[in-house]
């Protein structure tokens, strides 16, 4: 089995990934040291693993870079990663294990399943079914509603003490 382009470090510590033409990307990718967490760094990688690490380098390989000149590259500083890393990373290591698996010829798994429905007529029944007559059900006696009782003022007990023999 042939080793995957993006190790799991390159994958924990990827912010961006954006595909720049059929076999070049752009990772944007954090540090994971205390001491340079808010920093970044860029690397472009195409599908044979080669690796550049600046813009320059990649305009010189390729032949056409017109599509470099007007394409918006996200900066790493944008809103929405900045507010949101870990969503971020996801995203970003969902569509590069995509570009993985594209660029090693697999089928991509993200694609919807399209699973096609056959629908089977059922054949109506000709013959009349048998009507089943209702039977009467008997009413239960009606319930009384109890009116409250009211109470008579309280009896004294008076208590006699029985003769001691």
């Amino acid at each position: 089995m042939p080793t995957p382009l993006l190790t799991a470090d390159d994958l924990g510590s990827l912010l961006i990934f954006e595909k720049l033409c059929d076999d070049w990307v752009r990772e944007v990718h954090r540090f994971n040291s205390q001491r340079k967490k808010r920093m970044n760094f860029v690397i472009f990688r195409n599908c044979e693993n080669k690796k550049i690490t600046s813009l320059e380098e990649l305009k010189e390989l390729l032949e056409d870079t017109s599509f470099l000149e007007t394409a918006e590259l996200k900066s790493a500083f944008s809103h929405d990663i900045v507010s949101n890393k870990v969503g971020a990373n996801k995203i970003a290591r969902k569509a590069a294990k995509a570009w993985m698996a594209e660029s090693s010829g697999r089928k991509v798994g993200s694609e919807p399943k399209v699973v096609k429905a056959t629908i089977k007529e059922v054949p109506l029944l000709k013959e009349a079914s048998p009507v089943i007559e209702a039977v009467p059900v008997e009413e239960a006696a009606p319930v009384e509603v109890a009116s409250p009782v009211e109470e008579a003022a309280p009896v004294e007990v008076i208590e006699v003490a029985a003769p001691v023999e």
